[in-house]
């Protein structure tokens, strides 16, 4: 018996989870994702208190995803510059595919939920300390010539915000993001000064 809840929960949050991307959190209705999944409303609520309650699961379902991609993407490079480009890579690219979890992060619309607020503490938290991680391990090995890997995560972390919503939204540089990613990395790794 347990197993079904869980399949139908599981069911509930994928179906809810595709309204949530096309129409966003506050115009989607209990009756709409009640009508989605073939199920009457008091089903849903059932298994859910609130319509908040489902978008929660499905912005920690995605949060969950995104942790084991990024994971993944992360531990195939050795050298900590390999695995520091395909942090920023990944992070400029693949955040944005997560549409609930990027609303999550990004609208302030959906600030007034507390469990939006710890999602975003967790993800902060989370991605400074990985991008910390790597800073240290080429501060040990000599790649990178910091004093401070939290310092630099810090930074890493607010520069990641403020670059990617211009770079993901402007259609000016749609056909060309690859290059300006290349050219950003390039920066970002070894300035602008010439030595």
């Amino acid at each position: 018996m347990v197993v079904v809840k869980e399949e139908v929960r599981d069911y509930i949050v994928s179906v809810a989870s595709k309204l949530f991307t096309r129409h966003g959190f506050k115009k989607t209705t209990m009756d709409e994702i009640a009508m989605a999944c073939h199920k009457g409303k008091s089903s849903i609520y059932y298994y859910f208190k609130s319509k908040e309650e489902i978008f929660r699961a499905v912005v920690e379902r995605d949060a969950e995803e995104l942790k084991e991609r990024l994971d993944r993407t992360i531990r195939k490079d050795d050298r900590a510059v390999d695995r520091l480009k395909a942090y920023i890579l990944f992070r400029l690219h693949r955040v944005r595919t997560l549409e609930n979890f990027y609303a999550a992060l990004n609208e302030d619309s959906l600030s007034h939920m507390d469990f939006i607020l710890e999602i975003r503490r967790n993800f902060d938290m989370e991605e400074r300390l990985l991008v910390s991680e790597i800073l240290e391990d080429g501060m040990r090995n000599g790649s990178f010539q910091i004093t401070s890997s939290d310092i630099g995560a810090i930074a890493f972390s607010a520069m990641m915000k403020g670059l990617e919503l211009p770079l993901l939204l402007s259609e000016e540089h749609k056909t060309d993001r690859e290059e300006i990613l290349e050219d950003l990395i390039r920066i970002l790794f070894y300035g602008i000064v010439k030595r």
